[in-house]
């Protein structure tokens, strides 16, 4: 590779480290490009990109950003995960690594300048998603506002029932 190329991909990974909220790093090890693909695409859907890189890049484009915590892990043969979500992120790999039979082995992470060990990516999987908490938020703010139309429509049935008896006679 020519040195204007690293320099351009070190720039491209200086952005990617910038814009991630959680960066994973994954040893991997024998994965078909099918797997790798597959891996990928299940990144993709959860706003999340899968970088196999060269360590000594990788360390140059770490260098100004909040993620110098994994330099010391980025040895062998490493692949980053660039996560906007980070649970959603921890999920997929989590899952992904648990399937794979030692092909992916999850390493560390980085979140907000601090290094977050292989058992708390685990422990970050088993947390609901940002979606999933905004989800649950919604249902109960909505909770008693359906249990109050319910309640305040139960009369206006019961008069409408009995009006209906009444007229019938």
């Amino acid at each position: 590779m020519k040195k204007s190329e690293k320099s351009d991909v070190i720039a491209k990974m200086q952005t990617r480290f910038k814009g991630s909220e959680a960066v994973f790093v994954v040893h991997q090890d024998k994965m078909t490009v099918t797997e790798t693909e597959n891996l990928r695409k299940q990144l993709r859907d959860v706003s999340s990109t899968y970088l196999v890189s060269k360590n000594t890049l990788a360390r140059l484009a770490i260098e100004d950003t909040d993620f110098r915590c994994i330099l010391p892990h980025l040895s062998g043969q490493t692949a980053l995960v660039f996560s906007k979500d980070i649970t959603s992120s921890a999920k997929v790999i989590c899952e992904y690594a648990s399937k794979s039979e030692d092909k992916v082995v999850i390493v560390c992470g980085g979140y907000g300048g601090r290094l977050l060990s292989a058992s708390e990516v685990k422990t970050l999987s088993r947390l609901p998603s940002m979606n999933e908490l905004r989800a649950k938020i919604i249902a109960v703010v909505q909770t008693p506002a359906q249990r109050m139309a319910t309640l305040l429509q139960a009369p206006a049935c019961q008069i409408a029932r009995v009006l209906k008896g009444y007229s019938k006679k």
